[in-house]
C-alpha cells in the first residue's frame, strides 16, 4: 500500500525485499538440483550465497543408497571372504543334490527295493527341500540371510550324519526328509552374495557358485565311482555331504548380515557399520553423505517445487533421514510377490519355469543312470518295458560304467560360458528361453532309437550342458528381479517349486521310464519346449537393473 504521498510504509518495503530475496532463492535450486543428479547424488557443488537452511553443503547433505556404497566399494578382500563361505556352501549343495539322484540306485540293492520304493527314497528329500524353501525363505526375510544360511548348515549336516546310520528303509524315508529340508535353504548364498556385489560383477558372482556347485556335483559321481567296491557306499556318500556342510560352518564369522536386509528392517546404523567394515577392508572409502534407501534418496532429490512465495516449498536436506515406513516390517512378503500386476505376472511365469526346470534338471541325472543301466543290462536305451529287480536278481552299475556319467557330468563346466556371454549379450529373458530351447532338442533326440552308446552319452551331455545354463540363468534371474523386501521369500519360495516338480520327476524319469522310455522322454521334452516360451513372456528384463530395495 502507498500513502497519501504515494510512498510506501516502512513495513512493506522489507517484506518485499524479503520475497524477492526468497523467490531468487527458489529459482535457483532446480539447477542446484540438477547439478546434484548429475554427480549421482555423491556431493553437493559449492555455492557462494546462503544455503545453511534450503541446501546443505556436501558434508551435511550428500545422500547414497546400498546400491551406490557397493559401487564405490567395489571387490575386494571382504567379497573374498564371503565367496569363501557361499562357495563351500554351494560345493555341499552340489554334492547333496546331485545325490538326490545317484544315492537311491546305491541303496537299492543293499535294501531290496522295487522301482516303488526307489522312486519314494529319490523325492523323499524333495518334498523336504520343498517345505524347507518357504519356510526357511521366510526365516531370511523375517531374520536376515546369516541367521537363516547358519541354521541351514547346522540342520543339514546334522541329520544328514544321522541318515548315514538309518538302520531301516522307513528312518532313512523320515531323515531324507529332513535332510532336503534344510537343503531347501541353500539359494540364499546367492541372495547374500548379490547383496554385496556391484551390479556389473552379478553375472560373474553367479558364475563362481554354479562352478562350485558343479564341482560338488562332479565330485559326488567321482565318489560314487570309487566307494563301490567298499559295499557301503551309499552310507559313506551321506557321511561325506554331511561333512562339507559341516566344513562352511567353520567360516560363519565370515558371514556377514546384507545391508539391503537391514535398512529394509530399519536398521540403519548396522548397515552402515557393515559397508564402513568392507570399505575398510577393500582400501576404498564410502560416498560423502547419509545412507538412505532408494525410495528416500529419490524423494529428497525431487521434492522441489518452485512455484511462487506461497507455494514454494524448498526441501531441507538434513543429515538424519527420518525412519524407515514401519508398514515395510509389516508387509506380508508372500502377498507382496504378486503385486503390482507386472510383479503378479512375472511370479506367476517365474513358478512354471522353476517348475520346468525341476523336470528337466533331476529329470536329466536320473534318465542319465536309468538309460545308461537300461543299456547295460539290455544292450539298448529304447526297450517299451523293462524293470531292474526280478526278484532276487538287482543288477548295479560297476565302477566302470560311471565313467560316461563322469563325462556327462563333465558338460556343466561349458555351461557356465554359455551362461556368462548369453546373459551379457541376449539379456536375461532371451538367454533363458534360449537355454530351455536347446535342452527341449536334445531331449528330443533322445527320443531317437536305436542309438550307439557314444550318441546316447553326447545327447545326455548336450541335455546336462543345456539344463545347467538354464539353471544358472534362473538363479541369477528370480533374486534380481524382485525388491529387498521379498527378495528372500521368492528365491526360497522359487527354490520350493523347484525341489516340488522334483519330487514327481522320480515316477516320471525312473517308474514311467520302465513302462514307456518314449513317452517319458518326450514329456521332459514338451515341458523344455514349453519352458522357453514362458521365458519369452517375463516382462521385466534385469541385464544392468540395479537391485531393488
Amino acid at each position: 500500500m502507498e500513502n497519501s504521498s504515494g510512498q510506501r510504509t516502512a513495513t512493506e518495503e522489507p517484506e518485499k525485499l524479503h520475497q524477492e530475496d526468497f523467490q531468487r532463492e527458489a529459482d535457483s535450486v532446480p539447477e542446484k538440483l540438477r547439478l546434484l543428479k548429475s554427480t549421482g547424488g555423491n556431493a553437493f557443488p559449492s555455492e557462494d550465497d546462503d544455503e545453511d537452511d534450503e541446501v546443505a553443503s556436501a558434508d551435511e547433505g550428500a545422500y547414497y543408497t546400498v546400491a551406490d556404497a557397493l559401487d564405490r566399494i567395489g571387490v575386494g578382500r571382504f567379497h573374498y571372504k564371503l565367496l569363501v563361505v557361499v562357495s563351500i556352501i554351494s560345493v555341499a549343495g552340489g554334492l547333496g543334490s546331485t545325490g538326490f539322484a545317484l544315492f537311491p540306485p546305491l541303496a537299492r540293492c543293499h535294501l531290496g527295493l522295487r522301482s516303488i520304493h526307489e522312486a519314494f527314497l529319490t523325492s523323499a528329500p524333495l518334498v523336504g527341500a520343498a517345505i524347507g524353501g518357504v519356510a526357511l525363505g521366510y526365516v531370511a526375510t523375517r531374520w536376515g540371510r546369516r541367521t537363516e544360511l547358519i541354521i541351514m548348515m547346522v540342520w543339514t549336516s546334522f541329520f544328514g550324519f544321522l541318515s548315514a546310520a538309518a538302520p531301516t528303509y522307513w528312518w532313512l524315508i523320515t531323515l531324507r526328509v529332513l535332510v532336503g529340508f534344510g537343503h531347501g535353504g541353500t539359494g540364499q548364498r546367492l541372495s547374500i552374495l548379490f547383496e554385496y556385489l556391484p551390479k556389473k560383477d552379478r553375472t560373474l558372482g553367479a558364475g563362481v557358485l554354479t562352478f562350485c556347485w558343479n564341482i560338488g556335483n562332479f565330485l559326488e559321481a567321482v565318489l560314487i565311482k570309487f566307494l563301490i567296491p567298499t559295499g557301503v557306499a551309499w552310507r559313506l556318500i551321506l557321511i561325506a555331504d554331511a561333512f562339507v556342510f559341516g566344513i562352511a560352518l567353520l567360516f560363519f564369522k565370515w558371514l556377514p548380515e546384507s545391508c539391503f536386509y537391514l535398512m529394509a528392517r530399519g536398521q540403519r546404523t548396522e548397515a552402515l557399520r557393515l559397508l564402513t567394515k568392507a570399505a575398510t577392508e577393500n582400501n576404498k572409502k564410502l560416498p560423502i553423505g547419509t545412507l538412505v534407501t532408494a525410495d528416500e534418496k529419490e524423494k529428497y532429490m525431487n521434492k522441489v517445487v518452485p512455484q511462487g512465495y506461497s507455494e514454494t516449498r524448498i526441501f531441507r536436506r538434513t543429515s538424519s533421514p527420518p525412519p524407515l515406513r514401519q508398514s515395510q516390517k509389516k508387509s506380508s512378503p508372500l502377498r507382496d510377490l504378486f503385486r503390482p500386476l507386472d510383479m503378479c505376472v512375472t511370479t506367476i511365469l517365474l513358478s512354471v519355469a522353476w517348475f520346468a526346470l525341476a523336470v528337466a534338471v533331476v529329470g536329466c541325472a536320473i534318465l542319465t543312470e536309468e538309460l545308461l543301466q537300461m543299456r547295460q543290462s539290455l544292450g539298448t536305451g529304447c526297450h517299451s518295458t523293462f524293470e531292474l529287480v526280478h526278484g532276487d536278481v538287482c543288477e548295479e552299475l560297476g565302477t566302470t560304467d560311471y565313467t560316461p556319467i563322469l563325462l556327462i557330468f563333465a558338460a556343466e563346466f561349458p555351461a557356465l560360458f554359455l551362461t556368462y556371454y548369453s546373459a551379457g549379450i541376449l539379456g536375461r529373458r532371451k538367454a533363458l528361453a534360449l537355454s530351455y530351447a536347446l535342452s527341449a532338442i536334445f531331449f528330443g533326440l533322445l527320443i531317437i532309437c536305436p542309438l550307439s552308446s557314444a550318441w546316447m552319452t553326447a545327447f545326455l551331455a548336450g541335455a546336462r550342458m543345456s539344463v545347467t545354463t538354464a539353471f544358472s540363468l534362473m538363479i541369477i534371474y528370480t533374486p534380481e528381479v524382485y525388491p529387498t523386501s521379498v527378495r528372500g521369500m521368492a528365491v526360497g519360495a522359487s527354490r520350493a517349486l523347484y525341489r516340488l516338480g522334483s519330487a514327481g520327476v522320480p515316477f516320471l524319469s525312473q517308474v514311467l521310464l520302465r513302462k514307456s522310455v518314449v513317452g517319458s522322454k518326450a514329456v521332459h521334452t514338451a515341458v523344455t519346449l514349453t519352458a522357453a516360451f514362458i521365458c519369452l513372456l517375463l516382462p521385466i528384463e534385469t541385464r544392468n537393473r540395479q537391485l531393488g530395495e
